[in-house]
């Protein structure tokens, strides 16, 4: 194959058994056993865009995969995916008896106050 020689991980031996159970694995989430695969590919030699293909993903993800196996281990690479913005709220109770839950300005069914027809 064209290109650099794939960068091998440096895989720990305990962690080989733990990521082939992983990788086989039908029950746990799917961005962990796809990460197993990704690790375990690239100790094999695979080249990036090979597993890239294989796993039906982006070059990219790999390679971030790969970086963060070294970075953190085993560790890091089975902690779930960070998802940016902030987290969702549900609403408090109300305060008391006398205070309905429902939308501010929401005043019951009928028309609306302001028509969307002009």
């Amino acid at each position: 194959m064209r290109g650099r020689k794939p960068r091998r991980l440096p895989l720990d031996p305990a962690d080989l058994t733990t990521l082939r159970r992983i990788a086989r694995s039908e029950s746990l989430p799917w961005y962990q056993v796809r990460r197993a695969r990704i690790v375990l590919a690239n100790t094999q030699g695979v080249h990036n865009s090979t597993i890239a293909f294989q796993m039906q993903c982006n070059e990219a993800t790999v390679w971030r995969t790969c970086r963060r196996y070294e970075r953190g281990g085993l560790t890091e690479l089975l902690t779930p995916p960070v998802r940016p913005g902030s987290p969702g709220r549900i609403s408090p109770p109300p305060a008391g008896a006398d205070r309905p839950t429902r939308v501010p300005g929401a005043r019951g069914q009928g028309p609306a106050y302001h028509p969307l027809v002009e």
